[in-house]
């Protein structure tokens, strides 16, 4: 703007109304903000831009839109800026973030989000998992030195789905059969002493889909302390891994004063006391949620999420949109809070 023009807009000010004066305070503090967090993304991107449609990395500036920087590939004549295809594309109302950070670092649930960020109810839950889409991919790729695993498990849950064929709803964090295996979708935990954490969601607690966990994350080196599952013991006799059970039954839980499975258990006792708040999380929503845990976890001592460990996270990974529909002749989806 001209200097002349800017003046002249200082000089109308008084010949406002109070309303118009809080509407034009209401509308400056958005743009300032939103500035704030756009500059921050574009930082955060750095310099190395690349098209996020063919990977190439011949761009050029193309001017601005919504704040943010935009780009054009020279290979393929699109265009884009720092969020396309990433996590945080086409969200709005970016001066929020930061406050939906924070209710996410105290666990709120949606409907308080929603009343404390003056946004709905949909919003509020399209930036949760949006959000947690990139902590649910940052999983320890491998894990050292003494190593705990054992497995939880949570009642399966087709929350926001509205119609389930092969058995009666439940209410919200209702009981289901625990003699039932279909009941219970199983989630293996893995520990190291160093800090290591990592976790998966199995299609059953066997042979198959436990080996298949581990074998990517567990080095030769590295000592196994379980229970007494059999499971554990074929995993570490077919990989020549030097492997302690705690069989609980036998009054084994501790081995030498140091081989044990306390740390993993008190994570899983952290983990279902943190999931309770959220009555019933639905299954297929269910691997979010343990990002997030696992965030929550990593996350320095008194300090919040922050913008710049958002950005940094969601530039990493490519969204996937959740199909949380049991078969494709369900009907559309409501909400799952």
């Amino acid at each position: 703007m001209k200097l002349n023009l800017f003046t002249h807009l200082i000089r109308e000010v008084p010949k406002l109304t109070n309303n118009q004066k809080h509407l034009l305070q209401h509308r400056l503090n958005d743009e300032i903000n939103r500035g704030g967090t756009s500059l921050q993304i574009d930082k955060c991107k750095g310099d190395d831009i690349q098209c996020p449609h063919c990977d190439c990395d011949q761009v050029q500036r193309y001017g601005s839109a919504s704040g943010l920087q935009r780009y054009k590939c020279k290979a393929c004549s699109k265009t884009f800026n720092a969020l396309t295809k990433t996590p945080l594309a086409r969200l709005r109302k970016r001066s929020l973030w930061e406050k939906n950070l924070e209710c996410m670092f105290d666990a709120l649930p949606l409907w308080r989000v929603a009343e404390r960020l003056n946004v709905a109810v949909s919003t509020a839950f399209r930036w949760r998992h949006r959000f947690l889409a990139g902590p649910t991919h940052d999983k320890t790729s491998e894990v050292a030195g003494i190593v705990e695993c054992d497995e939880t498990f949570f009642l399966e849950s087709f929350k926001g789905n509205q119609t389930i064929n092969d058995r009666p709803a439940r209410k919200r964090g209702g009981i289901g059969n625990k003699k039932l295996k279909g009941d219970q979708v199983p989630v293996l935990i893995v520990r190291d002493r160093n800090g290591g954490l990592t976790d998966f969601v199995l299609d059953a607690p066997n042979n198959k889909e436990i080996h298949g966990a581990l074998e990517p994350i567990i080095t030769d080196q590295s000592i196994l302390c379980t229970d007494g599952s059999q499971v554990y013991k074929s995993f570490a006799k077919g990989h020549g891994i030097k492997h302690y059970r705690n069989i609980t039954s036998q009054g084994t839980r501790v081995i030498k004063r140091v081989y044990h499975i306390q740390n993993v258990n008190n994570y899983m006792s952290r983990l279902k006391t943190w999931m309770a708040r959220f009555h019933g999380v639905g299954t297929a929503y269910l691997h979010q949620y343990l990002g997030w845990m696992r965030a929550l976890e990593h996350a320095p001592a008194c300090s919040d999420f922050t913008l710049e460990m958002l950005f940094n996270s969601a530039f990493k990974h490519e969204y996937v949109p959740i199909n949380n529909k049991k078969s494709a002749d369900d009907v559309d989806l409501e909400m799952p809070f």
